[in-house]
């Protein structure tokens, strides 16, 4: 396909300009009404930048926070448009731009936004918290249109405003927007013309109940849902390392929402489902709700435990408020440092909420039940004793054999060589040799043939403790790797308080390929200015670190200094002594506390000394080395009586450990990890450590029915705490959870919700324009067992839904952002839609569904993770959006120029953007470009040798309909000047393929 640039595009965007003439009413319509956007934007800023207690000391309420007329000079403008604020959750580029506007407008408050200095409030009253009432559809003039009592609600305001709803949509609208509705994905040209033919009175309701069977389904509701949540699969933050089974809390939202799970399910299994009974898997994944968001690994593991606590709340603040605005439409986490400004949720409430969630931690964790996982250890177990006793029998007739070779070898002379302290050769067990330790193989360790065998996943070896201290001392190992692209394993270590202190020899952990001596949080730890290592896999060397009295640290390689000498400095940095019977030696694993490495290789000698050896020592313990026997020299040593025993032995140990090594390693899935938490205090002004009262779990006590009391004890169990919250938030008494529900749907069905603003149902968020109808939508959830699916059909069969899109000027006078719904509202497709719709008429969508994420990059780590993008045409990357990996620092530049949210941003309502660079992505990224050539393809494979039956084929496919006589001749021009890709690429780009109506 030529670049389509220069003389080319001048036909084309004649084309383009056709097929938009032709949509008719694709005009987006009158801007949007900004005096009733922007008080909500600034009640939200004012409750926590007003008074004497105003964050960051900014007050808004204060001269010199808004400059009028001037939004680059406002402080206010600065820290929205930076991304700032509100924290966590940053306003999106619509909002921004309300607020810009209103400040080059003369930033005129809204009246009585503040009275004496405090913002107006909700009381107890709050239309939100009231019990939802099933009201009586009222009764209408034009009965005859309002067939489903959703119309009478909708025409009752109508009426009042003297406007009328539009006429029906005509079949071929109706199915495409359907078909995007549910599953983001347009309907075929088959589909089509099977709907339009079908002549009996329920072919629409065939439609719908079709399309809410189809698996894409839950593949479109599960992202709505996964922006909500605020669903990212790496950590954010500077290091924003992958989270490899986070995938599988995706797939558990497309799941549920494919099989109907109601939705009191729903919420139970993403707040406790590790917790219900019986325990399933799903429930496990589902936890993965709590903890999608960033997590801030460097905040989380800092020196300072003042600083640590301070980035706990933090994490707690992000599920507290995820947890109320998802669920229950409400900002709790504003009632962290105070009572709430501007609804009735009391300081005590957040910190009760708190306490319900103050054991849970972000992680992975295996997907076992706890049957599962006792039978897995049982299994577990018994292998190791069996590997053990094996590995023990083999040890004992290789070492006799190995023995005897050493025997006959004549070794060259070395310089005399120190005695260590503790060795270990490997050539009779596991046992160190010269102080008689006794030592444990974990996680599948074996000894063979002389040598240590470490896989890497949780293998390692380690001694009884110590009998006298070390301090002053080297560490030297004879080490093969298995693989060089390793990171972070320990080759040999000391360890004392659980793995608190420790000092070894470290592979890959800083810096890729390279060698440390590794300290507990790096303490006495430097990156090395030495080269990486060069060694082939599998080929043995020598690597040593020696820790001096005078508090340097050396560290070598086969012999050779390996980087400069360096003595570390700062706190806690000096010499660790480790004291006898409490300090351990460690050999392939770096430390047993949280975070520890597993080496992947072979040891085939481990020495420990107690003092810091010279270089001269150091050079000479390389050259007189280990004695080095193969394994054909150890087998051809073998008596012929014992080669048969040897064999049946070495068969059976290596089945025992291919299934070890199988238990070992269940399937895992990044979700919540709790554990019995500490009490939880009130936090005097929110600050970690000014403890006030302590609180046990609870809701918000503004609500009577369900109670908010759970009567749990102050030490109640994890488990208990969110299973009680989880009951009240799913109880059909709860006033807050099925409107909250019933709204989302609806407002992913027309664009806005009945409350525009989704996940706000209090004071700061908009009020609902039909009150009445969000209640009896509630009701209706609720009565019919809380399932989604009917929830869908009963919007989807009104005539309000089946509206046309048809502009009417005079009601857009009446109702300027037409929340009446006079029409059906266009809208434009979300960024992945607009992918998958590309890969669905180009014929090269791969549908398969579930599974691990896609990644188009490659990744460099050091320290950080660096992200590289690619765009390559294979199968696996051309399945749909939903699938491509969410990470933070790796987004699809062409989702993102068309308003697609960033990961781990609460993204209740999504915001819409018209800029220069969509239209600049769409016509020449590769992406759009590739469908449009295998689109060309298609049309010539599908209508050999015939241009007219091409178009007709390429606009059906993309636009769901036939040509004009205008765009057939506009088309056939085109294509014949400048070839058929031209046209497909035309279409790609035009509004209508961009829109629904």
């Amino acid at each position: 396909m030529i670049s389509p640039h220069g003389t080319r595009r001048a036909g084309v965007f004649t084309l383009i300009a056709v097929v938009t003439a032709a949509a008719g009413s694709l005009a987006l319509g009158a801007a949007v009404n900004h005096p009733e956007r922007v008080r909500p934007l600034l009640v939200q800023c004012i409750a926590c930048h007003s008074g004497p207690e105003a964050r960051g000391k900014l007050d808004l309420t204060k001269p010199g926070a808004v400059v009028p007329g001037k939004p680059r000079q406002s402080r206010l403008f600065q820290m929205v448009a930076a991304k700032k604020m509100p924290p966590g959750q940053p306003l999106d580029n619509a909002d921004i731009e309300v607020l810009r506007e209103w400040i080059l407008a003369g930033a005129e408050w809204p009246r009585n936004l503040v009275e004496n200095g405090e913002p107006e409030r909700a009381g107890p009253d709050w239309w939100s918290l009231q019990p939802v009432k099933l009201p009586a559809p009222p009764r209408v003039r034009n009965q005859w249109w309002a067939l489903n009592p959703i119309d009478s609600f909708i025409l009752e305001q109508l009426e009042a405003e003297g406007l009328k709803p539009s006429p029906a949509a005509d079949r071929t609208t109706l199915i495409r927007r359907l078909a995007f509705d549910l599953t983001g994905l347009p309907p075929t040209p088959a589909e089509i013309d099977a709907f339009l033919a079908d002549e009996s009175p329920n072919a629409y309701e065939k439609l719908v109940d079709r399309l809410l069977a189809s698996p894409h389904y839950g593949e479109r509701w599960g992202r709505h849902w996964l922006d909500v949540v605020r669903y990212g699969e790496s950590q954010g933050f500077e290091r924003d390392k992958v989270r490899d089974h986070a995938w599988r809390y995706r797939d558990y939202v497309i799941q549920s929402f494919n099989e109907d799970k109601p939705y009191p399910q729903f919420i139970r299994e993403q707040i406790a489902g590790d917790a219900l009974t019986p325990a399933t898997h799903a429930g496990i994944v589902a936890t993965g709700f709590l903890v999608a968001g960033p997590w801030d690994e460097v905040g989380n593991s800092q020196q300072s435990q003042v600083m640590r606590a301070r980035v706990r709340e933090e994490d707690l603040e992000d599920i507290i408020s995820t947890v109320a605005q998802t669920f229950l439409g409400m900002t709790v986490n504003c009632a962290r440092c105070h009572d709430h400004k501007f609804d009735p949720i009391e300081q005590a409430d957040y910190y009760r909420v708190k306490a319900v969630f103050e054991g849970v931690r972000h992680g992975n964790r295996p997907l076992l039940t706890p049957t599962e996982a006792a039978d897995r250890k049982r299994k577990r177990d018994a292998v190791e004793a069996r590997v053990r006793e094996l590995g023990a029998q083999v040890s004992i007739l290789e070492g006799a054999a190995r023995l005897r070779v050493v025997a006959r070898q004549e070794r060259p002379a070395a310089a005399p060589t120190v005695k260590p302290a503790l060795l270990w050769t490997f050539e009779a067990g596991a046992r160190e040799e010269i102080a008689g330790l006794t030592a444990t193989l974990n996680g599948g360790a074996a000894v063979s043939n002389g040598r240590l065998r470490l896989s890497g996943k949780g293998a390692f070896l380690q001694s009884a403790p110590l009998p006298r201290e070390i301090k002053a001392k080297t560490l030297e190992a004879w080490v093969a790797l298995t693989s060089l692209t390793q990171r972070g394993g320990g080759a040999l270590s000391l360890e004392s308080n659980g793995g608190r202190t420790f000092d070894g020899l470290v592979y890959g952990e800083q810096q890729p390929r390279k060698w440390i001596a590794g300290s507990n949080s790096f303490r006495r730890t430097r990156d090395l200015k030495a080269p990486a290592e060069s060694a082939k896999p599998g080929e043995l060397i020598h690597v040593a670190a020696v820790y001096a009295a005078d508090n340097s640290i050396q560290f070598y390689r086969n012999g050779q200094p390996y980087g400069e000498r360096y003595t570390p400095t700062g706190a806690q940095s000096t010499l660790r002594a480790y004291p006898a019977g409490e300090a351990y030696v460690l050999i392939g694993l770096r430390h047993t506390g949280a975070g520890n490495g597993f080496l992947a290789g072979e040891i085939e000698e481990a020495r420990v000394y107690d003092r810091a050896l010279s270089a001269q020592e150091i050079r000479a313990s390389f050259r007189s080395g280990p004695p080095v026997v193969t394994r054909e020299e150890m087998l051809a040593a073998l008596a012929a009586s014992e080669r048969p025993r040897y064999d049946r032995l070495t068969r059976q140990l290596d089945q025992e450990q291919a299934e070890l090594k199988r238990l070992l390693a269940p399937p895992m899935t990044y979700a919540a990890v709790a554990s019995q938490p500490g009490p939880t205090h009130i936090l005097i002004r929110g600050e970690a450590g000014n403890l006030g009262e302590q609180v046990a779990g609870g809701g918000l006590s503004v609500i009577a029915a369900p109670s908010p009391d759970f009567g749990l004890p102050m030490d109640a169990p994890e488990s208990q705490r969110r299973l009680a919250l989880a009951e009240w938030i799913a109880s059909p008494e709860n006033p807050l959870t099925a409107r909250v529900m019933v709204n989302r749907i609806w407002h992913y069905h027309f664009g806005q919700g009945i409350v525009a603003s989704p996940s706000d149902f209090g004071f700061n968020g908009e009020r609902p324009t039909h009150p009445e109808l969000l209640d009896w939508l509630a009701s209706q959830f609720t009565r019919s067992g809380w399932s989604v699916k009917k929830l869908h059909k009963l919007i989807l069969m009104s005539n309000t839904y089946k509206q046309s899109s048809r502009f009417n000027a005079r009601a857009a006078e009446v109702d300027v952002g037409g929340r009446l719904l006079w029409r059906y509202p266009l809208r434009r497709l979300e960024g992945e839609a607009v992918r998958d719709a590309m890969l669905s008429v180009s014929g090269q969508l791969n549908a398969k569904i579930g599974g691990p994420s896609f990644r188009p990059f490659t990744v460099f780590v050091r320290n950080s993770h660096f992200y590289t993008l690619f765009d390559k045409d294979a199968p696996e990357f051309n399945r749909r959006s939903v699938y491509r990996i969410n990470v933070h620092s790796a987004k699809s530049p062409l989702l993102q120029t068309l308003d697609c949210p960033d990961p781990g941003t609460r993204t209740p309502r999504r915001g819409q953007t018209t800029t220069p660079l969509q239209s600049l992505a769409l016509m020449n990224h590769s992406f759009v470009l590739r469908q449009a050539d295998y689109l060309a393809v298609r049309l010539k494979r599908e209508r050999p040798d015939h241009l007219p039956a091409q178009i007709r084929r390429a606009y059906r496919l993309m636009l769901g309909r036939p040509p004009t006589p205008a765009e057939r001749a506009r088309s056939a021009a085109l294509a014949a000047d400048y070839g058929l890709d031209s046209l497909c690429w035309a279409l790609l780009n035009s509004s209508e393929f961009l829109h629904v109506r």
